[in-house]
């Protein structure tokens, strides 16, 4: 075993001991803490968030001083290799147990060495940025609390996950909604609770692979982002369209702006591809996510010789809805019921679920 990961390895054990700790803790067990109340609602206002950035900075600043006791999280949170023990280690200690992404320090805190309160302004929410800054300042400076500190931290974690677990996820009577019904529904879901972008590309998942379910093509993609991995770097599209092993027809699935420097990444991705010459078809919401751009001519926008099409994201959704059979479309509500079971889903997007599919 290398040093990195045997390290890897060390943060994972870490992280795992103190999960398995917290869950025979109460919240009794912190009030001797001079400063409880102070702690208490920084805890909850870092935990208690949909943002997992910031609670993995926590996790993650909380291991590099486990693994190097002179490492210092405030003032050079790099020298711990966050990418490396975050996404080797700390992340499959909390698969499954912890709401997380596999990037999440990066996500709020990437090629940032300082954490103070000039790195919170402007951060979404500044409340939760704040409170990572403050807690580890009562950390760092408290040395003979610190463990105390520490399981406090990994307590109200754990607490926070068997909340979100505990939400009673309904599952949409298939037989009382008419099909449109559900579509609809299921367009303003994935408006109202995107989760940057992961709601909307797993849902066209879905209804791609159930209109070719029994095609000779191959839909591939949509999933990764549900399940952790990172590859947006290495692909051209969310979604593609195979046939005989070549791609033909490439889906980017986006609820953000699109605007020339996204045209611009997206070429690059097909030319690095060899993917120049596939159709490329962004699925957002039109007209919002293309204000930027000059008008669209035919759902079509040309940009330096490559034609892009454009689709309105809940036009797609009710056609292909509109396409499936009864079976089809049940057999994708539950997998979406599944899907947001999960304990990755914030709490907003499961009573969302609950209070959009499950009206008369």
């Amino acid at each position: 075993m290398t040093s990195s990961s045997h390290r890897n390895e060390r943060a994972k054990l870490y992280i795992t001991e103190q999960i398995e700790k917290a869950r025979h803790k109460s919240e009794s067990d912190f009030l001797s803490l001079t400063n409880y109340n102070e702690i208490s609602l920084l805890l909850t206002s870092l935990i208690d968030t949909k943002s997992k950035g910031f609670r993995g900075v926590v996790a993650t600043a909380l291991t590099g001083m486990y693994l190097d006791p002179s490492f210092d999280p405030l003032n050079n949170f790099y020298a711990c290799n966050p990418r490396s023990i975050f996404e080797n280690g700390i992340f499959f200690a909390f698969q499954g147990q912890i709401p997380c992404g596999k990037s999440d320090p990066l996500n709020v805190a990437k090629n940032q060495y300082v954490l103070n309160e000039d790195w919170a302004a402007g951060k979404r929410p500044e409340s939760a940025a704040l409170a990572v800054v403050h807690f580890l300042e009562a950390v760092v400076d408290n040395s003979s609390d610190r463990e105390t500190l520490i399981s406090f931290y990994f307590f109200r974690l754990v607490e926070y996950a068997e909340k979100v677990k505990a939400i009673d996820i309904k599952i949409p009577d298939s037989n009382s909604l008419s099909q449109q019904e559900i579509g609809h529904r299921l367009a303003v879901f994935v408006y109202t609770y995107p989760e940057s972008g992961t709601t909307p590309q797993y849902v066209a998942s879905l209804l791609f692979k159930a209109v070719y379910e029994k095609s000779s093509l191959i839909v591939v993609g949509g999933e990764e982002s549900v399940f952790g991995t990172n590859t947006t770097s290495r692909k051209a599209a969310d979604i593609w369209i195979e046939e005989n092993n070549k791609p033909v027809n490439l889906y980017e699935i986006t609820v953000k702006k699109i605007d020339v420097k996204r045209l611009n990444d997206s070429l690059h991705a097909l030319n690095d591809m060899n993917m120049i010459d596939s159709n490329i078809h962004f699925i957002c919401r039109l007209p919002e996510d293309v204000a930027t751009l000059s008008i669209l001519k035919d759902g079509t926008y040309n940009y330096q010789g490559k034609k892009f099409n454009f689709i309105d994201l809940r036009g797609f959704i009710l056609t292909l809805v509109a396409l499936l059979t009864t079976k089809q479309l049940k057999s994708i509500i539950n997998e979406l019921t599944s899907f947001i079971e999960d304990v990755e889903r914030p709490i907003s997007t499961k009573d969302g679920w609950n209070n959009i599919f499950n009206t008369s």
